[in-house]
């Protein structure tokens, strides 16, 4: 997949286009997903259909768990390659980022993967010798696999600005999560959560009429 287009005059220095429009594109990632969810705790990786991401397919990306804090890229559109100036598929998410981030870049896949949640990520990257400055953002979103465990990823990226002379590496500037767990609506959706409700009365008073869950994690 190519990028959004080359100066005639550098065809080092690719355009990934304006702020309103990228903010656009992880909008309709982001959409789209919701759309395929369906009301459920997270959809499946079988149903992204490319044909739904018509439009923002150079944005978009599939995620593959691999350990801890740890996801490949098994799909990677235009944006991704023209970042690191090689073909992206096959290589750990934390390729494109600068050490610094990577922590935090671990922190928010295991977010995604066990709880679930969603992850919203400000980047940039400092302009330099033939690189300019580059902002944007990226989404994470959970799926399903085959085998019905949570250990693949929607994602989308917009970058503001010329890439310049790659690979490029990408800050963290912000991050956001939103957890997923009570969100399902479905009757019998299975959160993923294993645990125990009881009673926090405390012995010798009426008993309450409001239960807490405790979270069981052996």
């Amino acid at each position: 997949m190519s990028g959004d287009g080359r100066d005639s005059d550098d065809q080092n220095v690719i355009r990934m286009g304006h702020g309103a429009q990228q903010d656009k594109a992880l909008a309709r990632i982001e959409a789209y997903w919701t759309q395929m969810r369906a009301g459920r705790l997270v959809p499946s990786r079988a149903e992204i259909d490319p044909r739904g991401l018509e439009g923002v397919l150079g944005h978009a990306f599939i995620l593959e768990r691999l350990t801890t804090g740890l996801a490949r890229l098994r799909i990677a559109g235009s944006h991704m390659t023209d970042i690191l100036g090689m073909e992206a598929r096959g290589l750990p998410l934390s390729t494109i980022f600068a050490p610094g981030s990577r922590e935090m870049l671990a922190g928010a896949l295991e977010a995604v993967f066990d709880e679930p949640a969603t992850v919203r990520f400000s980047v940039g990257s400092g302009s330099g010798f033939g690189r300019p400055e580059l902002a944007g953002g990226i989404v994470l979103l959970p799926l399903r696999s085959d085998l019905g465990d949570i250990t693949r990823v929607l994602g989308g990226i917009s970058l503001t600005g010329g890439i310049g002379r790659t690979p490029r590496r990408l800050e963290i500037t912000g991050q956001s999560r939103r957890s997923l767990v009570g969100y399902a609506t479905r009757p019998g959706e299975n959160t993923g959560l294993t645990g125990r409700f009881i009673d926090p009365t405390p012995p010798g008073r009426a008993r309450s009429d409001h239960l807490r869950l405790v979270v069981v994690n052996d």
